[in-house]
């Protein structure tokens, strides 16, 4: 009982999920397929596959900790106009997707569950996926970088850790109510299997600019970081402009070169 409310009060600090989408795909001119999926453990999640020709490479978006996948069709957008397939995600309990968040590894089966749906349905292998974390995505995307060799890792307003980031925004909080809920990015990074590019804004007043920073320095080699200035947590796409897109882009085309043809 008090493990469960424990991680209620954690997990409603931590996630704020809505099930209402602002816009559809088509409101951006996008091609889209529902993408229904089925966890491990028995839980339904939704997403929307927007497909850029036959390219064969693909994109796999895990968004923050606060919306639904229809805020960030904008972002997904710019991916689809370079030729790179975007596969959006909701996790359990965000849009259409069903379940509640319990512990972290929850997480990372949704994105896991998202990366195979990907490799089943359209013939992706990991050195056709790049991985996109963006805030609290860093941490499912991270994870998932640790574990097989991916095209690469492209995090955006990354976090270091759960625990500093509560010292930061809750330091009347004891640490130890999250312990189900580390999302240690800081010393997996290291661990990463692909190239890493980090976009972060200067003045980000909710994942500091700092951690960015020191998440770099970790991270293996290639990797680039794109420091934006005076850019915030939720304005890096309108402060950066084309380089938003086009410095992970570019940087992914140089560190790997074009990804082989889908297999089916």
């Amino acid at each position: 009982m008090i493990k469960w409310l424990t991680n209620l009060i954690v997990t409603s600090l931590l996630f704020f999920p809505e099930e209402d989408f602002y816009a559809l795909p088509r409101d951006f001119g996008l091609a889209s397929e529902d993408a229904v999926m089925t966890t491990r453990d028995g839980v339904q999640l939704h997403g929307w596959f927007l497909p850029a020709g036959n390219s064969g490479t693909y994109l796999v978006f895990f968004h923050g900790n606060a919306g639904n996948i229809s805020g960030r069709l904008g972002k997904a957008k710019g991916w689809v106009e370079r030729g790179v397939s975007v596969l959006l995600m909701d996790y359990r309990g965000y849009g259409k997707s069903r379940g509640d968040i319990e512990h972290e590894n929850d997480l990372y089966v949704d994105a896991e569950t998202a990366v195979q749906w990907l490799k089943e349905k359209k013939g992706a292998g990991e050195s056709a996926i790049l991985l996109y974390g963006e805030s609290l995505g860093s941490a499912p995307a991270t994870e998932l970088a640790t574990r097989q060799a991916y095209k690469g890792l492209i995090l955006e307003a990354p976090f270091a850790s759960v625990p500093e980031m509560a010292k930061l925004h809750y330091p009347w909080a004891p640490i130890s109510l999250a312990r189900d809920f580390q999302f240690d990015n800081l010393n997996k990074i290291a661990k990463v299997r692909c190239p890493v590019f980090i976009i972060h804004g200067t003045t980000d007043e909710t994942c500091p600019y700092a951690m960015g920073c020191q998440l770099f320095e970790r991270a293996p080699e290639p990797k680039e970081l794109l420091s934006l200035q005076n850019g915030r947590h939720n304005d890096l796409d309108v402060t950066g402009g084309k380089d938003y897109f086009d410095r992970p882009y570019n940087f992914f085309k140089r560190a790997t070169g074009p990804a082989p043809s889908p297999e089916g």
